[in-house]
């Protein structure tokens, strides 16, 4: 019985890498700059919004606002991505399930590990503008951009596996969860310091992981260190929401053939 589980690892690894490489030619398909893309799109929203709340609006911050949106934008742009595209993951490899029998779960996941992919290779572009713009590095970095690392993964994670079902069952939730995004990116200190929110309204940063994960990995790539309560707080919200995400992935897979 042991020795099948090194075919079944290799068998995983296998099909998991070839899920991956699917949508990575189904991104950019047909495409001239490819990859480009996804740099292009956060550092296009820098310009603009720089020009709005630099140059219009007079927002002031701590450190330069161009390393300010940089540092913040990339980890916005892997989170929105992958809860957006995770609505359409079992419905996008709908053939694949109704025909092919494998972990539906593989669906999920090469999606997402597509998006973490994608934040890695954009990492480097990152610690580019810090250095370029007077920052040099922190030891810290050796454990906290891990912890930053795992803590979003969890979180995206976690709502890919429960958007990505429960939009088998509801197809507006596609549409709701585009709006529900974008509202939460004007709530998300990504474009404005966490400063200018209200002391009475200080609690939206405790209730919106995303808050404390844009602050984290704007603090670690900068003074080398992180607010701990609001780390903790986006980790407790990553860890509930990928054991909830998990349990209704696993109990309704059985009906995903007959859905999709």
């Amino acid at each position: 019985m042991p020795a099948a589980w090194p075919r079944r690892v290799e068998y995983a690894v296998d099909l998991l890498a070839v899920l991956v490489l699917k949508e990575l030619r189904v991104r950019y398909k047909r495409t001239v700059l490819g990859y480009a893309w996804s740099l292009l799109q956060p550092l296009a929203f820098a310009a603009v919004y720089y020009l709005v709340f630099k140059q219009f609006i007079r927002i002031e911050t701590e450190v330069d606002y161009t390393l300010f949106l940089v540092c913040g934008l990339f980890a916005w742009q892997w989170f929105a991505n992958g809860v957006t595209g995770s609505t359409l993951a079992l419905i996008g490899n709908g053939p694949l399930i109704t025909k092919v029998n494998f972990p539906r779960v593989y669906a999920v996941l090469s999606g997402f590990m597509n998006d973490v992919v994608h934040y890695l290779l954009a990492l480097p572009v990152v610690l580019g503008f810090v250095f370029v713009l007077g920052h040099r590095p922190h030891v810290s970095w050796l454990w906290l951009l891990p912890l930053l690392l795992v803590v979003q993964s969890a979180l995206v994670l976690g709502l890919a596996l429960l958007l990505s079902t429960l939009n088998l069952f509801l197809r507006d939730l596609e549409r709701l969860v585009t709006i529900g995004v974008l509202m939460q990116f004007h709530l998300t200190p990504v474009v404005y310091p966490a400063s200018l929110i209200p002391e009475r309204f200080g609690w939206l940063l405790l209730a919106n992981p995303m808050a404390g994960l844009v602050i984290g990995w704007r603090d670690a790539l900068l003074v080398g260190a992180v607010h701990g309560p609001l780390v903790g707080a986006a980790a407790a919200w990553a860890a509930g929401l990928l054991g909830l995400g998990a349990w209704v992935f696993a109990a309704q897979q059985k009906r995903f053939a007959e859905v999709v």
